[in-house]
């Protein structure tokens, strides 16, 4: 359910009165509209669905909230012939929101934690992302390995699956949590399982008496590029936003021929029918 904007800006006004959260956006029930909010900011579409390898190679189907893990990255996208590249973003995000049964936008990449038993409506949640790394794979380097080294199973897949060709990635995740009033809770060892559950080989420290940062990396959202049989190994395609469960390939060309362009607006609804894949 959508608010008005004059309910929205009360609504705003009355949490920023009380500090307790950001009002650039409203406060959503729904964790993967809240990290495709935040990651839709910087050009990515959020994780949903937990995966052990969420980078750069990675084959992926299905829908943004139901992704279908086709291949691991080395299958198709040898790293030696592929060679990755980084590029550190020097800024932070921080997001706030009212806890509604699962640990909002947090749920993505790797499985690294769960809301504990003590976690309830009645507390506020602070996560900051801190140190975001772009993690890619050069549109040529793919496109010379298409046509010269991967193996026709690959371009056979490929030609109906995506594969992420860039992944955003953040260093550590810094967490708080306090209720209604705005009063922060104090996390420490002892107490720490009864609002997160943090899983095996995750590694995390306490940063104050108030503020837990775990450090294991981990990628919170990704770009999903398509490989066309008909495209001879150019990446012409990229899906950088979803919208209604749906991704969105859009052309990255910047010079279209028309005519090219009125034939593929011609064969969209088609498409549709058949890909269930929005075409721009």
């Amino acid at each position: 359910m959508k608010l008005n904007t004059t309910l929205f800006k009360n609504v705003c006004t009355l949490m920023g009165t009380l500090a307790l959260v950001s009002c650039e956006k409203p406060i959503t029930q729904d964790p993967v509209s809240a990290l495709n909010g935040l990651m839709g900011e910087y050009g990515f579409i959020g994780y949903e669905n937990p995966l052990e390898n969420s980078g750069t190679g990675v084959m992926l189907a299905g829908r943004p909230t139901a992704l279908a893990y086709v291949a691991p990255a080395d299958d198709c996208f040898n790293p030696e012939a592929i060679p990755r590249e980084y590029d550190r973003q020097h800024f932070d995000m921080k997001k706030t929101y009212n806890f509604h049964g699962d640990l909002g936008f947090t749920v993505f990449g790797s499985a690294l934690f769960g809301a504990g038993f003590g976690l309830t409506n009645k507390h506020i949640v602070e996560v900051e992302l801190n140190g975001l790394t772009i993690e890619y794979m050069s549109s040529i380097d793919v496109t010379h390995w298409y046509r010269n080294g991967m193996d026709d199973v690959c371009k056979d897949y490929l030609d109906d699956v995506g594969f992420v060709i860039q992944a955003a990635m953040v260093d550590s995740m810094k967490i708080k949590i306090s209720n209604l009033k705005g009063t922060n809770l104090s996390l420490n060892a002892d107490n720490i399982s009864q609002y997160i559950g943090i899983n095996l080989g995750v590694e995390y420290s306490f940063l104050d008496e108030y503020t837990l940062e775990i450090t294991t990396p981990k990628y919170v959202g990704y770009q999903l590029g398509r490989l066309r049989l008909e495209d001879e190994g150019r990446t012409l395609y990229r899906a950088m936003v979803a919208e209604d469960d749906q991704f969105i390939f859009e052309p990255i060309g910047l010079f279209q021929d028309e005519e090219a362009v009125d034939i593929e607006k011609a064969l969209i609804p088609s498409e549709l029918d058949q890909n269930s894949v929005y075409l721009r």
